[in-house]
């Protein structure tokens, strides 16, 4: 074991027996699957964190602006942000996407005891190949899963495509370089550990905390893989920086309606973090000759697909359920249900 494993070691063991950078729980299976015929852990927890993802936009985006449209969740895991917009954001129809068949199934047994479940709908698939037919959806959101695809462009084309004439993609997702962004927090929430050891140091790190904590993580990481960019990243991750998601872009059809730099630091706290928030928003305002996902908790963006927004919504709204579609679901649903 060199002397950087060590090192990374002794940090990430430092920062996971420390009350300020402890790791958060894992969303193992053991974790996320529904007691009986009550609602997942998981699923409960990010219901309960529904309001963050609108009070992020500060204003920008509205629960209000679902109303009457049809929604789609990209990242839904365990439903209970899904559940969410449908009870507070009152849209026609939202339909909820992850990659996980068991989150999926989590998402169905859970969140008919949050909302009204004939106006949700859980799909499983990947960004890269949306399971919608093309112009089925009025507003697409995604919360902190652009970091994890493994090819956003193609992601972002296919939101293009799926997207009605007018309609609006919104995510938030955390730059790679970005203080906390190493996803290492089932260890440690410890700050610019990737920017101090390569991706294959932090996982050797985290794999030899894994052998001595097993329950932290339901499997040990795989070796770095290359992202879409050709760099070697950390796991789940694709190394996506800000100034990587410019030039992205730059290369789509869609009109950028708002693209701002979350300052890190951000939301509720004491006078400490306050000062460093708004020391990290005043060096995104300098011409700096470094990357500037260093002061960056956030890339928070509303995206437009050009043309006129559909007026004549009725003729377009379906019927979702948890078990099953009605004969009246658009084709977008029957395509992800296999039909």
């Amino acid at each position: 074991m060199n002397l950087a494993v060590r090192l990374a070691i002794l940090l990430m063991r430092w920062g996971n027996r420390h009350r300020r950078f402890r790791g958060q729980d894992c969303y193992t299976p053991d974790f996320i699957k529904s007691p009986g015929t009550q609602v997942s852990a998981a699923t409960r927890r990010a219901f309960d964190d529904g309001a963050s993802f609108f009070q992020r936009f500060e204003g920008t985006l509205r629960i209000q602006d679902l109303a009457g449209e049809e929604v789609l969740d990209i990242g839904s895991g365990c439903g209970g942000r899904t559940a969410y917009y449908l009870l507070h954001g009152n849209p026609t129809s939202v339909v909820g996407l992850d990659i996980s068949t068991l989150r999926a199934a989590v998402a169905r047994q859970s969140v008919r005891h949050l909302c009204d479940e004939s106006r949700i709908f859980f799909a499983v698939g990947l960004g890269e190949n949306l399971p919608f037919e093309d112009k089925s959806f009025d507003v697409i959101l995604s919360y902190d899963v652009f970091e994890h695809v493994q090819d956003l462009p193609d992601v972002l084309r296919e939101c293009h495509r799926v997207l009605k004439p007018g309609g609006r993609l919104c995510a938030l997702f955390p730059p790679y370089y970005g203080p906390r962004a190493h996803h290492l927090d089932f260890i440690t929430t410890l700050p610019f550990l990737h920017h101090v050891f390569s991706p294959a140091v932090l996982v050797k790190a985290a794999n030899r905390i894994l052998e001595e904590k097993p329950w932290l993580r339901d499997s040990s990481l795989p070796d770095p893989p290359r992202s879409y960019l050709g760099r070697e990243v950390l796991p789940r991750l694709n190394g996506t920086t800000t100034r990587d998601f410019h030039r992205v872009l730059g290369e789509l059809p869609f009109e950028i309606e708002h693209l701002e730099l979350v300052p890190f630091a951000w939301g509720p706290g004491g006078k400490a973090k306050r000062l460093l928030h708004l020391l990290c928003k005043a060096m995104l305002r300098l011409p700096l000759p470094v990357t500037r996902d260093l002061f960056v908790s956030t890339i928070r963006c509303v995206l437009r697909k050009s043309g006129p927004a559909q007026i004549d919504r009725d003729a377009c709204k379906a019927s979702f359920s948890l078990s099953g579609t009605t004969d009246d679901a658009t084709p977008a649903v029957r395509r992800a249900q296999g039909r």
